[in-house]
């Protein structure tokens, strides 16, 4: 990541800041080795895992710049992207968030548009019949407005990032950049699709050290934290409702196709079974 970023944050004058969120593989000591000489390069090391949301604000808080490029260690800048990610700032001066087309290691895209977790929208997205109508089903090919966008690389005013506070640390993995975009969408600021910025993207690297495999099971309780904080009434009983018959089905899927639980995890019986104990356990913020 630093290497894709290096001779462009050289060029445009730039500061590149490593959080190290209590790493420890060494990666901390392999940057500061490299680039440590380097009058650009600052790496901050914290002496406990924050979350993506701590860490991120403590990483930014006393930044002194007007736009902040929030970018994952899990991700590789494409030539030119950078300058076409901060060419949009001011192409999209009501922007809230900016973000790039991300790609697979293997160049093939990946799909970062979403639509904000309510129900109806998680049920257009899950039934085909609705799917075209559904922004993760989008082409990915044309700049425009989005609910959210994937958080691998995100680009802000930090005058913005700072009026709304920053990101809820409540959220310590998964949809703390769904629950930022959406306290800017409610101050009419939007997120923006770049495509012309291109970023690889390995996406869950992190996730994968921490929890395996099974790391979508996180997005189940992070979903349900985002609803208790801006869904209406009713709405996680509806998100209840609908996960359940979801998770019900794959696990019939996984059974009447016996490949498909060797590809997708989510298509096994243990893992069916935490995912339901995770949608139905009891949390005394339920509604």
């Amino acid at each position: 990541m630093i290497e894709s970023l290096a001779d462009s944050v050289e060029e445009l004058s730039g500061e590149l800041i490593v959080f190290d969120n209590n790493s420890s593989d060494g990666s901390d000591r392999i940057a500061l080795e490299i680039w440590g000489e380097k009058n650009w390069f600052t790496l901050i090391k914290s002496s406990e895992n924050l979350g993506f949301a701590g860490g991120a604000n403590k990483a930014i808080n006393d930044i002194d710049a007007e736009i902040i490029v929030l970018a994952n260690s899990d991700t590789v800048f494409l030539p030119g992207s950078l300058q076409a990610l901060l060419e949009a700032v001011d192409r999209h001066p009501e922007a809230g968030v900016i973000g790039p087309r991300l790609l697979w290691p293997d160049g093939t895209l990946q799909r970062s548009l979403r639509d904000f977790p309510f129900p109806w929208k998680l049920i257009r997205e899950h039934i085909p019949l609705l799917g075209s109508r559904s922004a993760v089903h989008d082409p990915h090919v044309a700049e425009q407005r989005v609910d959210w966008l994937v958080g691998a690389v995100m680009v802000f005013k930090k005058d913005l990032f700072e009026k709304i506070h920053g990101f809820d640390e409540d959220f310590f993995f998964y949809h703390e950049e769904t629950e930022l975009q959406y306290r800017l969408f409610k101050e009419g600021n939007d997120s923006f699709f770049i495509p012309s910025a291109e970023v690889i993207h390995i996406e869950g690297a992190s996730a994968r050290k921490m929890f395996g495999r099974e790391t979508y099971l996180k997005y189940i309780q992070a979903k349900l934290k985002f609803l208790r904080k801006h869904g209406y009434t009713g709405s996680i009983v509806l998100f209840r409702l609908f996960m359940g018959l979801l998770q019900g089905c794959r696990l019939l899927a996984g059974y009447l196709r016996p490949a498909l639980p060797g590809r997708d995890i989510r298509y096994t019986a243990p893992y069916c079974r935490k995912a339901f104990h995770e949608l139905f356990r009891r949390n005394r913020q339920d509604d």
